[in-house]
C-alpha cells in the first residue's frame, strides 16, 4: 500500500470517530442545561475544526489519486497513437510522457530514442517529446546546447521548420523577436549547427518554444491544501451535519456530558464553566422569587 493510501486511511478512521463524537455531544446538548451549553459548544467548535481539516486532506488525496489515473490513461492513449513504434518502444515513449519535463539525468536514455526511435514518432509524438525538452530548459534543468547531439539537431530541425515554414500556427514563436528568429536561421541554412544550438540558449527562445496550446502535454496534479474558498466550503459541509437523537434513546441526566466519549480527544484547553454554582444560583434565584 503506497504512503499516501496508509495516511487517507488513518484519516478517514479519525474522521469517522470525531463524526461520532460530535454526534453524540449535539444530542446530548440538547437535553443539557443552559449553563453547560458552551463547554460543549467549544469542544463542537474545536471538533468541527478538525473535521474540516481532515475533510480538506482526504479530498485532495482523493483528487490526486483520480488525476492519476487520468493521465495514465492519457500515455496509454498517447502512445497506443504511435503505430509506427514497436511495444518495447511504444512503453520507452510511456516512460517519457510520464515525465512533465526532463533533466541531465535523461540524457543517455533521450540520446538512445532520439538515434533509434524519435524519427517515427507522429508530429503529435515529437511535439509531446519537445514541449518535455524545452520545458527542461525553462526550469534550468539545463541548456539547449547542452542537450546530447542527437537530440540537439533534431530538435533545432524542428525549430527551423516551425520558424521557417509556419510560424502562424505557433503563438508563442511569434514571440521572439526577428533579429533572434534571422540569426538563427541563419546559422542553420550555413550549417553551423553549434552556433545554431547556441543561439537556441537565448532568453527568447527558452521562454518561448512548444510552449503552447497546440500541442499539450499531460498534466500532472499537485495538491495544494489551504485554498481559502474550498477549505471554507468542506467546513460549512461538516457545520450542516448534526444528527436528532435516535428513536427511543434515553435523555442524559441533566447536567452531564451523556454518552460522549473524550478519551482520545485534545479539547483544546476548553475550561468547562462551573455547572455546581451555576445550578445553586439559580435555585436561589427560584427561591427568592417565590418568597416575595
Amino acid at each position: 500500500m503506497a504512503e499516501t493510501e496508509k495516511v487517507s486511511e488513518a484519516d478517514r478512521m479519525e474522521q469517522a470517530s470525531l463524526e461520532r463524537v460530535v454526534s453524540d455531544l449535539e444530542r446530548d446538548m440538547r437535553s443539557s442545561p443552559p449553563g453547560t451549553r458552551p463547554f460543549f459548544n467549544g469542544v463542537i467548535s474545536n471538533l468541527r475544526a478538525r473535521l474540516g481539516v481532515l475533510d480538506k486532506k482526504i479530498h485532495d488525496a482523493e483528487r490526486e489519486k483520480e488525476q492519476e489515473k487520468s493521465n495514465e490513461v492519457a500515455v496509454i492513449q498517447l502512445a497506443e497513437k504511435e503505430a509506427a513504434l514497436n511495444a518495447k518502444e511504444k512503453g520507452e515513449y510511456s516512460g517519457f510522457l510520464k515525465e512533465d519535463y526532463f533533466t541531465k539525468k535523461d540524457f543517455a536514455h533521450l540520446d538512445e530514442f532520439y538515434a533509434h526511435t524519435w524519427d517515427r514518432l507522429s508530429e503529435g509524438g515529437k511535439d509531446q517529446m519537445s514541449k518535455r525538452i524545452w520545458e527542461g530548459v525553462r526550469r534550468n534543468e539545463y541548456k539547449f546546447s547542452n542537450l546530447p547531439k542527437d537530440v540537439q539537431e533534431k530538435e533545432e530541425d524542428r525549430v527551423y521548420k516551425l520558424l521557417k515554414e509556419a510560424p502562424a500556427r505557433r503563438t508563442n514563436a511569434l514571440q521572439v523577436p526577428e533579429a533572434d528568429r534571422s540569426d538563427f536561421i541563419r546559422s542553420y541554412e550555413k550549417g553551423d549547427r553549434t552556433n545554431a544550438a547556441h543561439i537556441l540558449d537565448r532568453e527568447a527562445f527558452k521562454q518561448n518554444m512548444f510552449r503552447n496550446a497546440e500541442s499539450p502535454a499531460i498534466d500532472h496534479v499537485s495538491v495544494t491544501v489551504g485554498k481559502t474558498a474550498e477549505s471554507s466550503k468542506v467546513v460549512a459541509q461538516v457545520k450542516s451535519r448534526g444528527e436528532p437523537p435516535a428513536k427511543g434513546a434515553t435523555k442524559a441526566p441533566a447536567g452531564s456530558l451523556g454518552s460522549a466519549d473524550f478519551s482520545a480527544l485534545d479539547l483544546g484547553g476548553i475550561n468547562p464553566p462551573d455547572v455546581t454554582a451555576q445550578n445553586a444560583a439559580a435555585q436561589g434565584k427560584s427561591g427568592a422569587a417565590r418568597q416575595s
